[in-house]
């Protein structure tokens, strides 16, 4: 149970609007009441602006790219942030030039500005090359465009490497100011598009033109999982808010249109919504060949190319998620058990090595690692933390000598490891993980962070107004957990395998994963999350944990 500074609370509680519920989950997020209204209502005021010399120099060298008509080439990444932030700056920028184009990696060549899409830009005649959410580890690639007579910019926020790119114009990567800063990709070009905007056409206009912007903001932020705290939850929120008003207004971008209409999605889109069922057919796209039509789609303005690149990306998650089963099902077969990081090598070759990794870590309760055999005698492949606590990026810096190109965070990593140096790679890392168990014995299994104790007769009266005024959930925002004793159910109705919705005596309807002889019999306590019922409007919870 989480216990908030007493004299926060109380603090909250002062405040108009706040009940005393609400209070205390604010006072667990560390939420002092200053911002307390700025954290229930989200707006673009609270967002900081671009401003210092990197911003600076940037703005003023797209502008004068613009003047001087040169070409500008804008190089993005081939899954949903890169994809968004590249659309966005492509945007953006053609308010004010024609002589632009837009180019994105594939995961054949590889991850990031390598030579051979340097190559490419130079050869289609670029002057300024402006990358959107990569290029802070390309040092030798942005050395290699300046010699060819290209000016870069860096746009990205992935943790910065020891040796960041020096031959720059601008590199905009909040991380380097603050290792915490929590912007995605697509949030470092919509500051960079408005401080393009400022420099060009005004800051209030360049505020207003950037309104149209705020669908793709909110999409590759929530689907990167990047934290929805400070300007990232302003940012999620107002494009959220935004994407849902052109919805009912039919004026939402034919691409995302098409896309909720293949997804199956009814109604308001939430968090959800982007998280799981619209950014995954995006992705898919980039996983298995060239993520090209899926920024078509972002951009198109034709309903009928919208709905026929949206029905491709549909077929194609479907492909994605037949091949991620079978290749987990091979995976876990080959899982050490005497592994705390497990490192598993596949034959699969497609761009689903993250996925599998993942759903690898889920199963085992351990972080993992799916790594192919090149051709090379190297392994490349993708890391993931899954559900537990473990620092992955910090174990894999121990053993970055035994790795080529690599990056990522403390949840995901994509990585490289050199030929001949495999089992010592593992033996390393593993040792690394085994270190942060020592020191955190809960780091494998961490508890529930439960924010209250409440009867389920809290859960009406006002409850789901001020608890969705906490969203958008996701990566530092959890949807918040409380507990009820002396739950009764009535009634089970099998939703599909493995998942029931349960009647529960005087309280709203319950849903529950489990196997069937593992339902719940006789009085129990529970913990759970709370959402709308889609159906009824009420409250409706998801049971995480229970015991008698």
């Amino acid at each position: 149970m989480l216990e908030p500074e007493e004299g926060l609370v109380a603090e909250l509680e002062r405040l108009e609007g706040i009940d005393a519920l609400c209070a205390r989950v604010l006072a667990n997020r560390g939420v002092p009441p200053e911002e307390a209204s700025s954290f229930l209502s989200p707006s673009l005021l609270t967002v900081r602006r671009p401003e210092g010399e990197p911003w600076i120099a940037a703005a003023r060298r797209i502008a004068r790219a613009v003047k001087d008509r040169e070409r500008i080439g804008i190089f993005g990444d081939y899954d949903t942030d890169g994809i968004t932030s590249a659309a966005l700056l492509y945007e953006a920028l053609s308010r004010y030039t024609e002589n632009l184009l837009v180019r994105l990696p594939t995961r054949q060549t590889g991850y990031g500005l390598l030579e051979p899409y340097v190559r490419d830009l130079f050869a289609e005649g670029v002057d300024l090359l402006i990358t959107a959410d990569c290029g802070i580890s390309n040092r030798r690639e942005v050395e290699l465009a300046a010699s060819l007579g290209m000016d870069v910019i860096v746009s990205d926020h992935h943790i910065p490497p020891e040796d960041p790119p020096e031959a720059a114009v601008a590199v905009l990567d909040p991380k380097l100011w603050d290792p915490e800063d929590p912007l995605a990709g697509v949030g470092v070009a919509w500051k960079l598009a408005w401080a393009v905007a400022r420099e060009l056409g005004g800051s209030e206009e360049g505020k207003r033109l950037l309104k149209g912007s705020l669908d793709l903001v909110a999409l590759g932020t929530i689907v990167d999982i990047a934290p929805l705290v400070g300007d990232n939850r302003a940012l999620a929120s107002t494009g959220l808010r935004y994407l849902n008003e052109s919805l009912r207004k039919r004026s939402i971008r034919p691409g995302l249109r098409a896309l909720v209409d293949v997804a199956g999605v009814r109604g308001a889109l939430d968090e959800e919504d982007l998280g799981w069922r619209i950014g995954p057919r995006i992705n898919s796209i980039g996983r298995m060949k060239d993520p090209t039509p899926a920024l078509k789609l972002m951009l198109t303005r034709d309903r009928v190319e919208a709905a026929r690149i949206a029905s491709e990306l549909d077929h194609l998650n479907a492909e994605r998620q037949r091949r991620t089963q079978q290749a987990v099902e091979l995976a876990l077969a080959e899982v050490d058990p005497e592994q705390d990081l497990k490192v598993v090598i596949t034959e699969e070759i497609g761009g689903i090595a993250g996925l599998i990794a993942g759903k690898v870590a889920s199963a085992t309760g351990r972080p993992a690692a799916v790594l192919n055999r090149r051709a090379d005698g190297s392994y490349g492949g993708s890391a993931r933390a899954g559900e537990t606590d473990v620092d992955l990026y910090g174990a894999l810096l121990c053993v970055r000598h035994l790795m080529g190109e690599w990056g990522g965070h403390r949840k995901a990593a994509g990585i490289s490891v050199k030929p001949g140096r495999l089992e010592e790679f593992s033996r390393g890392v593993n040792a690394a993980v085994r270190a942060q168990h020592e020191a955190n014995p809960e780091i494998f299994e961490p508890a529930l962070e439960v924010e209250a104790e409440v009867p389920l007769s809290a859960l009406s009266n006002g409850f789901l107004g001020w608890h969705e005024r906490l969203a958008p959930f996701g990566s530092g925002n959890r949807r918040p957990l409380f507990v009820s004793s002396g739950l009764v159910v009535e009634g089970v109705r099998r939703l599909w395998e493995g998942m029931y919705l349960l009647r529960v005596k005087d309280g709203p309807a319950a849903r529950l994963a489990a196997p069937p002889e593992a339902l719940p019999e006789g009085p129990f306590e529970a913990a759970y999350t709370v959402y709308r019922s889609a159906y009824g409007g009420g409250a409706e919870i998801e049971i995480l944990d229970w015991r008698k």
